[in-house]
């Protein structure tokens, strides 16, 4: 979430902004939503929004192997990629201090859950 959190105010963006998070991974398959928001594992949002889409690196790369228009879509994503060191920057570590913390320091995030624990 620290991540997550650091990368979109760096575009000016927030969670509101992004119709979707993809889950991706075996990770994902065991992965309560609620519970995951509850803890701070993910932002506090609708879980509809919330989508899991299995073994990403294993079907992009079929994709990439099994199609050119495929391959050179993932090769343009990749030239416009921008490296994004966290482990030197100063609110990444606020960030993920922050998080570490159940419930998370800041409950304004986390508006649902600040609702459960207060009933």
């Amino acid at each position: 979430m620290a991540a997550m959190r650091v990368l979109l105010n760096s575009v000016g963006l927030s969670f509101n902004d992004l119709e979707k998070i993809f889950v991706a991974g075996g990770f994902g398959n065991y992965l309560n939503v609620e519970k995951a928001i509850f803890i701070g594992l993910l932002p506090d949002i609708p879980v509809e929004r919330v989508q899991f889409i299995g073994n990403s690196s294993l079907t992009g790369t079929r994709m990439a192997l099994l199609s050119r228009h495929a391959f050179a879509r993932a090769k343009n994503l990749a030239n416009q990629m921008t490296y994004f060191e966290l482990s030197v920057n100063q609110d990444f570590m606020n960030e993920f201090v922050a998080s570490l913390f159940l419930p998370h320091t800041d409950m304004n995030l986390f508006p649902t859950v600040r609702r459960l624990l207060a009933t």
